[in-house]
């Protein structure tokens, strides 16, 4: 049995009241009791703050992959006026997503929605011939129109059509014997098509167990001083609150004084001023009758475990779920002898007459007085309070579901294809207004991402710098060279979709052009222009490009590409901004803060070494990252063979005599771009130093300039032996560095902080041996192929070349030949494998996960 559980409840206004955790809890529940159906969550994609935590709070219970969203046009509220042509699209777009997921049942689990927001419930249409139930809380307002309906009448035309449409259902589900009697008797529901359900309280309320300390904080921050009797719930009228206070205002003036009333939760600012005044002229002094305003869910646990007793006066409830949770934290409760709310309590003596202030006041004064009553009530409380079980009531609904399913007449569903074209058909008959340019191209974007054709989920790649330009950074080599091998090999079921975003607009792009000029291999037939990319559940975003403030300004695209189910993964190069500022230029450590802080929001950082993957722990333990679900940290290593990355070709006039150079003495080798951090200037000044004492060695810079480096520059460009024994070479071809790499005799690697060090497994795939910083990340890629040395004196590294020199003529220099490295084949599989896998379903790891190092040569 598919079950499609309509889950806009958790997501509106409701989501703060107590319809909203019910309908969360309720979903939990069933796909926790699942019995091998399959539950697909409904979610309405205009809701965008709220899908990730509904995610979360299923991560573990269903599949990622049936967490669904929906989208059509906004605004929809239907008590705002100019928004029933769009309100009516929505209705149909919503209904047809629904029936092209072929459910067997749906559940809408609170259809009195969007009243002044964009959700949206209706029953029938394409979902018609699917049996459609629908939670039954209560029909207060209906049956107290005087109150409810009749001073609101735009609400009360709402209120009325969401009846007509709740007899529409095929079964209801009460919350309560309560609220299923006044399902058959006021609207005449059959009975067997009704199943009380019940509910119960959240797993979180139970006794609080707080020291001294915190409790006294706790009511010193809401002003209770005094033992207290404690109300929660709603301020309406059927909530009852006047002849509350007024029944605690008429408590003997002794009993009185030794308590105080707290109503703790968000209220109107109006209501409390009112009751306020009502309190007043009661005769009850300021500070008698507290007000705490908003309480976070475990002050309120705290509350609940720490008030002299708990008293819920309303007059009408659907259930009354303040009384259960008081139960639930050893309150002793008493309560209202109407509707739902003795369900609730199970114990005729905590009630009283809610309309007769002076039973009220008796059944305070008895609770707050007799102490044995009080733990009676208590005792009552734990046993009764274990009567509810969430499981029990969705294993309820369940049966329900099931029930309908079996009753259901025959006849064939129309299929996705005759869903969509009449769809179109009906959108366009939609009479009642006319619909704006907008209007139109809001529906014609929702429908194109609600119904997207069967096709294989993207991997999409994104490359926003190097699709502008190539700079020929490390970075930009490795984008290049990942990026060959997800074309050529994309993750099984997956199509590599090269993708890149501007500052100028939200949104990503097709990277056709690029494509089309650089890899015309995969340059798909008909696909042309750089349109924005369509996207869905099961597809992967991979931010494999380093662009600050492209990533930054992207934010709220990434939000959307996980509301609707793409994993979103970046690849984090290093920290070394945040972690050594001081060789940056001044507001590149803060830019990069920003940037790690984006990136955390997503779903899992893959770091290019397992020391890069430290870092980044380290630096949520000191920025931690508001999220929902665990941030996947994983790390990978990069590939080495220089003519698998895409290289750039081409050799200078003079590259003969340059090799030739070289290959004529020892020649030391240094790649990267000439910056602070690289230690260029220590390796120079070392060498100054053997040439002054007769040492014959060449030393060779490659790399471009930097910043904050022009002394250097200076240096290098004005020295002496510049062409002689000291060379720079500045944006060369991959294909020229890889001569340079056979014709050198060491690398020399001074950075003093790097995310991988690339340079390293090329000089290893060369077989050329290594002269390295004793640093961790180099230790972890050359192991004990490599001759470390320490220290930030010119003459730290000029004696250890030279003790490197005399190793080497007695042949017992560290020989990188058994350093192990990987393809960028393999560089990619790593990747992939923590993108998507095995299985199909992209990588859930906790935080930890690792790539091990795959080939040795």
């Amino acid at each position: 049995m598919r079950i499609v559980l309509d889950l806009q409840g958790a997501q509106t206004e409701s989501r703060f009241r107590g319809i909203g955790r019910y309908s969360l809890s309720l979903a939990m529940a069933i796909a926790r009791n699942n019995q091998d159906h399959e539950v697909i969550i409904l979610l309405n994609g205009q809701f965008v703050d709220v899908v990730e935590p509904i995610r979360a709070a299923f991560d573990g219970l269903v599949s990622q992959d049936n967490v669904r969203v929906w989208y059509g046009p906004a605004p929809v509220a239907e008590c705002l006026p100019g928004n029933d042509w769009r309100r009516q699209a929505a209705e149909l777009i919503r209904e047809a997503y629904i029936a092209t997921l072929q459910p067997d049942v749906v559940h809408i689990s609170s259809l009195f929605e969007g009243t002044a927001d964009d959700a949206v419930t209706t029953i029938g249409g394409y979902t018609k011939g699917i049996p459609t139930l629908v939670t039954l809380y209560d029909l207060i307002p209906l049956m107290n129109a005087k109150d409810y309906l009749d001073p609101h009448p735009v609400f009360k035309k709402y209120y009325l059509n969401k009846i007509e449409s709740l007899k529409n259902a095929q079964g209801w589900l009460g919350i309560s014997e309560s609220a299923s009697l006044e399902g058959m008797s006021i609207l005449g529901l059959p009975a067997e098509k009704l199943t009380t359900i019940s509910t119960a309280a959240d797993a979180i309320f139970a006794p609080a167990d707080l020291c001294p300390e915190e409790a006294f904080l706790l009511l010193e921050k809401f002003s209770i001083r005094s033992p207290f009797v404690l109300y929660t719930g709603g301020a309406d009228a059927r909530k009852n609150l006047d002849r509350m206070i007024q029944a605690y205002a008429q408590l003997p003036k002794a009993l009185r004084g030794a308590h105080q009333l707290v109503l703790a939760g968000k209220m109107p600012t109006q209501v409390i001023a009112r009751l306020r005044d009502h309190a007043s002229r009661l005769g009850l002094h300021e500070g008698e009758v507290v007000f705490t305003g908003y309480v976070t869910d475990q002050e309120l646990i705290a509350l609940y475990s720490l008030c002299k007793a708990f008293i819920f006066p309303s007059w009408h409830e659907g259930f009354g779920l303040p009384a259960l949770e008081a139960m639930c934290c050893g309150a002793p409760v008493i309560g209202s002898n109407t509707s739902s709310v003795p369900e609730v309590i199970g114990f005729p003596e905590a009630l009283f007459d809610p309309l007769n202030v002076m039973d009220m006041e008796s059944k305070l004064n008895k609770v707050l007085s007799d102490e044995t009553f009080r733990k009676q009530l208590i005792g009552h409380g734990k046993r009764q309070a274990k009567e509810f079980s969430w499981d029990r009531t969705a294993r309820l609904a369940l049966g329900a579901f099931e029930r309908a399913v079996e009753s259901r007449r025959g006849g064939r569903l129309p299929t996705s294809d005759e869903i969509l074209i009449a769809l179109q058909g009906d959108i366009a008959s939609i009479g009642d207004t006319l619909p704006t340019y907008e209007d139109i191209k809001q529906c014609a974007s929702a429908i194109a991402r609600n119904f997207q054709p069967n096709r294989a989920k993207r991997l999409f790649i994104d490359i926003s710098q190097l699709v502008h330009v190539d700079s020929k950074s490390g970075i930009q080599r490795v984008v290049r060279s990942i990026l060959k091998e997800l074309l050529e090999s994309p993750p099984s079921g997956f199509v590599s979709e090269p993708i890149y975003a501007t500052m100028d607009s939200i949104g990503y792009r097709y990277a056709r052009e690029f494509i089309s000029n650089n890899f015309p291999e995969h340059s798909a037939a008909g696909e042309v222009g750089d349109s924005a990319i369509e996207y869905g559940s099961g597809d992967v975003f991979l931010g494999l490009d380093l662009q600050h403030h492209v990533v930054i300004r992207q934010q709220a695209a990434h939000q959307e590409m996980r509301n609707s189910g793409v994993r979103v993964y970046f690849v984090v190069y290093d920290l070394l901004p945040v972690v050594m500022p001081e060789v940056f230029r001044d507001f590149i450590s803060a830019l990069h803060n920003e940037w790690l802080e984006a990136i955390s929001r997503n779903d899992g950082l893959l770091c290019i070494s397992h020391a890069v993957a430290e870092d980044m722990r380290q630096w949520l333990e000191t920025h931690p990252v508001e999220r929902h679900r665990p941030l996947q940290i994983s790390w990978f290593h990069l590939g080495a063979d220089v003519e698998n990355s895409v290289p750039t070709k081409g050799l200078p006039d003079d590259a003969a005599d340059a090799l030739a150079k070289f290959k004529a003495c020892p020649t030391f080798l240094s790649v990267g771009t000439i910056e602070p951090r690289k230690g260029h200037d220590q390796t120079l000044k070392a060498f100054e130093r053997l040439w002054s004492e007769g040492v014959e060695a060449n030393l060779v810079l490659v790399g471009q300039a930097g910043w904050n480096v022009d002394e250097l520059i200076n240096d290098i460009t004005q020295h002496e032996l510049l062409g002689k024994r000291l060379f720079w070479l500045k944006g060369i071809s991959d294909e020229y560095l890889e001569k340079i790499y056979q014709n050198a005799t060491c690398l020399v690697f001074s950075s003093k902080g790097e995310g991988f060090g690339l340079p390293l497994i090329e000089a290893a795939r060369f077989g050329l041996p290594i002269i390295a910083r004793d640093i961790p990340v180099f230790k972890e890629i050359a192991e004990d192929n490599a001759h470390y040395f320490d220290g930030n004196n010119p003459e730290d590294l000029s004696e250890e070349i030279k003790a490197w020199l005399a190793l080497r003529a007695s042949g017992s220099h560290p020989s990188s030949l058994n350093m192990r490295w990987l393809t960028w084949k393999q560089s990619a599989q790593q990747l992939t494998k923590l993108l998507v896998p095995k299985g199909g379903d992209s990588c859930s790891a906790p935080q930890g996960s690792t790539a091990g190092i795959l080939n040795r040569s």
